[in-house]
């Protein structure tokens, strides 16, 4: 077979099979373009099977599940306000109550910071305030920004009608009818009812405020604050199902119109899907006797005046009235004194902004804090009966125990130092008035002699090695520098001065402590209820009620029983402790204290006039330069006995201490509770109508005719 040779080619120059044209791709068949069609149709039918299968989810299985959550979220709740608990006194007269009023609110997720500033400025409400609410409630930690805010406690119909005509411009905003708190009785009792005001950040996160709304009213003082628990209500709701235009639900056109033909009217118009019934506060009754109340404020701003008079700051003072059998407290004032009307609303205007500034400034005598219950005074001459009680329990002395006055320094036995010296001595009259001599226990209480016992701390002093047993006795036995467990908020427990307390003060104020700080000079100024001693008006009652009752330790309260609906659930009986000591020491003191509205007692002055037979205790103590007057007694034989303890601060001494100022105040209490008229001779007559007796004191006779019948004070022949 012939072969021809090929010739290959050069280098550089293409195969001849490069050089031939591309085949042309084959077109598609008719079966080709079947299996694509086939393909494609049985995607689409799943994936409208799916979408199918979908919808059936949606609409059958979960329908229900669905629709009942967007209802939820369609549901407009407005909430129906709750009245808060009403406070009565003992007779059933109201000292808070509630009055129809519109609070302002906003939710702070619909709504800018400065439209909230603007609303507050338009409301007159506190700025400050509203927007610490409003930044807290973006704190998803505290607040709940879906939740109104309170801007305004009872707002203006001016600036509600103002507002309301530009919603548009406020976002979130809702002007609620709601109750607002009243205080028929004005300043009366205003230490004790208290005051209330909205919510704060802190006390959201008190236990038992978890669960409050954002805009809701709390109690901040006085038994508005300790009852807050029993005086607050439950609001209600109302709940409307609305769409997301907040409409009333129904069905619709493409265009939004209802379907049905009818116009369109407020979802709140229609009736509610659900109402939650608000439930009210439970009401509080007080043991306080509102016209015994008033008595007691007037008496003691009469004091401040005559203190004043004789040229004595005399910035405040306080009256604390209490039945010694079971601590109910009827009366109990403190000085300078405030309106907790202006709390309603919050603090708002130029003129309530002054008022407030000016009440927290120390020019004003710090009129919110209540005096009856905070120890801060020494308690001068009225302690001594409880050092003579010491004196008795210690064994030291016997009620025939006399101690002799000749004017000379007193000093603790082996001092060859210091100079004790008694009120006869320092006096300005101590010329006419000479010496206290030789006195017994009573005597001494009677005289107010400082040396007996003076006397009576350094012989307790030199028996024993405790260093504390004198001011133990105080605490223990009587509750000074205790708290005396008070139903109302604020209270302090004062001060009585120890070894280790003494030298943990000394370390505060000076950062050392001299050698020897704490000796028996310590004691004997501790004596006579001075040194570093630190008591309230609350505490001296109670522990002279102790005396009255012979032995029992009472709690001092306010709150006599709640009730719900007419029906009384608890009647408020607070615990008592026994003093513990022989009941015969009780006897020796009270027989001291008669003495003192007696003749040649320290405050006959005041009483020697009176129909009462009063058994009382004065005192004068010092406060750095100044003075403050103390006096504290009862009326003896009577059915309902009531222990009254007045205070000064900074009044008089000697002659314009507590025998002007604090024993005429618990003089005219007294009379007026037993509805004994005073007398033309007393010098500090106030005119002022005796309490109206109650049903019970028509059926027995008077204090005055007991004592023109030779009958004591109880109906009985007079001893």
């Amino acid at each position: 077979m012939l072969r021809v040779p090929v010739k290959k080619p050069e280098r550089g120059e293409p195969e001849r099979s490069a050089l031939k044209k591309r085949e042309t791709t084959p077109a598609i068949t008719k079966g080709n373009m079947q299996i694509r069609v086939v393909t494609f149709a049985i995607l689409v039918a799943v994936l409208f099977s799916l979408l199918a299968g979908r919808l059936w989810q949606l609409q059958v299985l979960t329908g229900e599940v669905y629709t009942e959550t967007a209802q939820q979220t369609h549901t407009k709740a407005i909430k129906i306000p709750a009245q808060r608990g009403v406070v009565y006194d003992r007779h059933g007269e109201v000292l808070a109550n509630n009055v129809p009023g519109l609070n302002v609110t906003v939710v702070p997720d619909e709504i800018s910071r400065d439209k909230v500033a603007e609303l507050a400025d338009i409301l007159e409400a506190d700025k400050e305030a509203v927007l610490g609410r409003y930044d807290a409630a973006k704190d998803a930690d505290t607040y709940n920004p879906y939740s109104p805010i309170l801007v305004r406690e009872n707002a203006g119909r001016e600036a509600v009608t103002y507002i309301s005509e530009r919603t548009g411009e406020f976002p979130g905003l809702a002007v609620n009818d709601d109750w607002v708190r009243s205080y028929p009785q004005g300043r009366v009792a205003a230490h004790v009812l208290g005051y209330t005001g909205a919510i704060t950040l802190q006390e959201l996160k008190l236990d038992g405020y978890e669960d409050l709304a954002n805009d809701a009213i709390v109690g901040k003082s006085g038994v508005e604050l300790s009852y807050e628990d029993v005086l607050r209500g439950r609001a209600g709701s109302k709940e409307y199902s609305v769409d997301a235009l907040g409409r009333v639900v129904t069905l619709r056109r493409a265009d939004g119109t209802r379907a049905d033909g009818e116009r369109e009217v407020s979802p709140m118009l229609e009736a509610p899907a659900r109402i939650t019934d608000p439930k009210p506060g439970k009401n509080l009754t007080l043991t306080l006797d509102l016209d015994l109340q008033k008595t007691a404020e007037r008496e003691l701003k009469l004091a401040l005046e005559r203190a004043r008079d004789e040229g004595y700051e005399a910035s405040g003072g306080a009256v604390v009235a209490m039945d010694p059998r079971n601590g109910e407290i009827l009366a109990m004032s403190s000085q300078p004194e405030f309106d907790p009307q202006l709390f309603v609303g919050g603090i708002s205007g130029a003129d309530e902004i002054k008022t407030f500034d000016y009440q927290n400034s120390k020019a004003a005598n710090y009129p919110f804090s209540n005096r009856a219950i905070t120890a801060g005074q020494p308690a001068a001459s009225t302690f001594k009966v409880f050092t003579g009680m010491a004196g008795l329990a210690a064994g030291v002395i016997t009620p025939y125990t006399t101690v002799t006055d000749n004017g000379d320094c007193w000093r603790p036995a082996g001092s060859s130092w210091g100079c004790w010296q008694s009120w006869r001595e320092n006096s300005p009259n101590r010329e006419f008035l000479g010496t206290h001599g030789t006195q017994n226990f009573t005597e001494a209480i009677k005289d107010s002699n400082d040396k007996f016992f003076y006397q009576v701390a350094d012989w307790i002093w030199n028996q024993t090695s405790d260093e504390n047993w004198l001011p133990r006795f105080y605490r223990e036995k009587f509750g000074f520098g205790r708290l005396t467990g008070t139903d109302l908020p604020g209270e302090t427990a004062g001060r009585v001065p120890t070894r280790a307390g003494e030298r943990e003060l000394m370390m505060a104020l000076q950062g050392s402590v001299e050698p020897g700080h704490w000796t028996v000079g310590d004691w004997v100024n501790l004596s006579i209820g001075q040194g570093d001693l630190l008591v309230s008006p609350v505490q001296l009652v109670r522990a002279y009620a102790a005396i009255q009752n012979g032995g029992t330790l009472v709690t001092p309260h306010v709150g006599k029983e709640i009730s719900y609906q007419g029906e009384v659930e608890k009647k408020i009986s607070p615990g008592t402790k026994e003093v513990g000591i022989d009941p015969s020491f009780y006897q020796t003191t009270i027989e001291g204290m008669r003495g003192v509205t007696e003749r040649k007692g320290t405050a006959y002055g005041v009483f020697r006039d009176s129909e009462l037979d009063v058994a009382g205790k004065s005192g004068t103590g010092e406060t750095g330069g100044d003075f403050v007057n103390w006096f504290v007694g009862w009326a003896e034989y009577q059915e309902d006995p009531l222990v009254v303890v007045a205070l000064v601060e900074n009044g008089g001494v000697f002659e314009t201490g507590s025998e002007m100022t604090s024993g005429p105040v618990v003089r005219h209490i007294l009379e007026s509770y037993y509805g004994v008229d005073q007398s033309p001779e007393d010098q500090y007559a106030t005119d002022l109508e005796p309490r109206k007796p109650d049903a019970k004191d028509d059926a027995k006779p008077s204090a005055k005719d007991n004592a023109r019948s030779g009958r004591d004070r109880t109906g009985k022949p007079a001893r």
